[in-house]
């Protein structure tokens, strides 16, 4: 429903509302209406910026959905100043039409023209804008993220051991996998290792044998624990670009369940047998200990692998031993992935934007990075992985988690195929009961490699439903897969914590009916409750590398660079540089002609000239404004005779 201005009253973005209709929605109008009463308040507390007017000090929210103006009441400030970043507790949120001006907030000869702005105290000082961290700060605080752990949750924690006893290494139904070869392969700089591989293979009968050992975070953290009560709360570990907000303690996220090298780790394991086609013949899931012969990087493995320069000839050398274990890793990772592409999974292969920072803090570079070879194939053994146990515990019918993706929307779909038609490409579903992720893999092989993928493969991406997690297999319409869990990430996801409890209960005969009830009751919970942190992390993310985009940005205010088009609509151009960074082209800004949006072909055209820009054309362009409360970019097209040596962001 429409709300037209000046119909709001004094509601604000994420408030529940009541709503008078005042028009009916026709021939594909909205309807409209106006609010008549506030349920319930979304924005209590407020994050932002002092500022000072005539008026006295105002809070200017970083959140730009709400009022841009907040008055802080006098006597109430704590101190604050302008320039200072607080959070302030809205004590009114200002007049309506209907009713007065709120009496004792602010001196009567100041209510005047302040009538409709909501009022304040300011509750807590974060300190100056201009703090280093402050920034990131910012964005912890807007969406509600933790920043420390309780003291009796720490105090749990501190209470673990630091190494596994001999007697837990010998405890009944745990096997020792402690002579095979076993690897990690992670980022460079991650600490959190909660994923281990070892490989046999049998060239007698052409056959592999895979272990994914995933640390056995739940003999440390106990069900109900102040750990586990936090973890629950916290859902998952939130990775922004200079730091990461963990679920669990280091003591457990980087020491005693990180499967570092040299030392012996509890685990759950995964073994899975595959014929010389990568089809599955068997599986195991067993409680084990390992030992880490080897932490690789990524980086590492893909120039082991490729046969590319090394920086340090020495560290090749220690790797050098792995080279055939890796090979066959990566024999049967494109076995594996060959057997899920024929079956119609997805694979969209964005490169990630990845922050630089010098030893200041500062940025150093934004760049795009591609998946590697080493990315694919541990990607390929989490996901057989996770296949795996999701399927043995829909047979065994005990409560349970899966990851779920579902069928996207009939009208989403009808939009994207009006969209994908204007390029020529056509998406060969007729019907809702058909929809099948088939046709959109095909439509991206079809894609590869054209001027206009990254922005196609993008609207697909937007197109599709969110994953989440359920208690009920629903199957996962990505990964074209019907049975999926979360297993491989206990030290940073919770459902993959909870999963592994019910595993090893069901591995140690300890099931019984009064369990399976409690986990009818707990599992529904869990998972909402895990899916809304997840996204609440995905948007932490997201907003934390938008603004660090920004602040990179303002370095090359009015330097030109190259990019291609990546979105048209009628109010610009956006543009996508080469470092991954998007920034729009205002069409007011283009006034050497009046260009007309075709909502058809999605294209711009001068009314003039008839230049025309298409989805995926290169362009040039200049960058003119950054603003890094709204996080956006705007740019001013250049048209260079001979634009040859522009700059790099690299």
């Amino acid at each position: 429903v429409y709300i037209p201005k000046g119909e709001a009253g004094n509601a604000i973005d994420g408030d529940l509302v009541k709503v008078i209709l005042t028009k009916k929605s026709e021939n594909g109008s909205k309807a409209e209406g106006k609010i008549s009463k506030v349920l319930e308040r979304a924005n209590k507390e407020v994050l932002g910026l002092v500022k000072e007017k005539r008026e006295g000090l105002y809070l200017s929210p970083d959140n730009p959905k709400l009022p841009d103006c907040i008055l802080i009441s006098p006597g109430r400030d704590k101190g604050a100043v302008p320039g200072d970043k607080v959070i302030v507790e809205i004590l009114s949120y200002g007049a309506t039409k209907e009713n007065k001006a709120p009496r004792g907030r602010i001196p009567r000869k100041r209510i005047s023209p302040l009538l409709s702005c909501p009022v304040g105290e300011v509750k807590e000082i974060l300190g100056n804008k201009n703090d280093p961290g402050m920034d990131v700060l910012s964005v912890i605080r807007s969406f509600s993220l933790p920043e420390e752990f309780s003291e009796d949750v720490l105090l749990e924690a501190n209470q673990l051991p630091n190494a596994v006893s001999p007697e837990k290494a010998e405890e009944t139904g745990r096997k020792d996998f402690r002579k095979l070869t076993t690897i990690t392969i992670d980022g460079e700089d991650a600490k959190d290792l909660d994923d281990a591989i070892s490989l046999e293979y049998f060239p007698e009968k052409e056959e592999y044998r895979l272990y994914v050992h995933i640390a056995d975070v739940s003999d440390y953290v106990k069900e109900g624990s102040a750990l586990d009560l936090e973890a629950l709360e916290r859902g998952t570990s939130v990775y922004l670009t200079d730091r990461v907000i963990p679920m669990l303690p280091k003591a457990l996220s980087n020491g005693i369940c990180s499967l570092h090298e040299g030392v012996d780790r509890l685990c759950l394991s995964c073994i899975m047998d595959f014929d010389r086609e990568g089809r599955p013949l068997s599986h195991e899931i067993t409680p084990s200990i390992i030992c880490s012969d080897k932490r690789m990087s990524y980086h590492k493995v893909t120039a082991l692998l490729e046969d590319k320069e090394w920086d340090d000839p020495e560290e090749k050398l220690s790797y050098q031993p792995f080279r055939e274990l890796l090979t066959k890793m990566r024999e049967l990772a494109r076995l594996l992935r060959k057997s899920r592409m024929a079956r119609g999974a997805l694979d969209f292969d964005f490169p990630e934007s990845k922050v630089y920072f010098d030893e200041n803090g500062n940025i150093s570079k934004i760049c795009a990075e591609e998946r590697e070879e080493s990315h694919k194939i541990i990607e390929e053994f989490m996901l057989i992985a996770n296949e795996t146990v999701a399927e043995e515990y829909y047979w065994r019918d005990i409560p349970f988690l899966y990851r779920i993706h579902e069928k996207p929307d009939w009208e989403k779909w009808q939009n994207l195929s009006h969209v994908l038609s204007s390029f020529s490409y056509i998406l060969k579903v007729k019907d809702p009961d058909n929809l099948r992720p088939k046709a959109l893999q095909e439509l991206l092989s079809k894609l590869k490699g054209k001027p206009e993928e990254a922005m196609l493969s993008s609207m697909i991406l937007r197109s599709l439903k969110q994953a989440k997690y359920s208690t009920e297999p629903e199957g996962h319409f990505g990964l074209a897969s019907k049975y999926y869990s979360h297993f491989t990430s206990p030290i940073r996801r919770y459902p993959d914590l909870q999963i592994h409890r019910i595993i090893k209960e069901n591995i140690a005969y300890q099931e019984n009916e009064k369990r399976r009830r409690h986990y009818e009751r707990i599992l529904p919970e869990v998972a909402l409750q895990s899916s809304l942190r997840e996204r609440r992390a995905e948007e932490a993310e997201r907003d934390c590398m938008k603004l660090k985009k920004c602040q990179y940005m303002k370095n090359f205010l009015g330097e030109v660079f190259p990019g291609r088009i990546s979105g048209l609509t009628q109010y610009g151009i956006y543009v996508t540089l080469e470092n991954s960074i998007e920034g729009m082209i205002p069409l007011r800004f283009m006034t050497e002609d009046y260009y007309i949006f075709n909502e058809e072909e999605i294209s711009l055209r001068g009314e003039a000239s008839g230049k025309t820009f298409h989805m995926g054309d290169s362009m040039w362009i200049s960058v003119y404004a950054v603003d890094t409360l709204s996080r956006s970019i705007d740019f001013l097209p250049y048209y260079p005779e001979d634009a040859e040596g522009g700059n790099s962001l690299d």
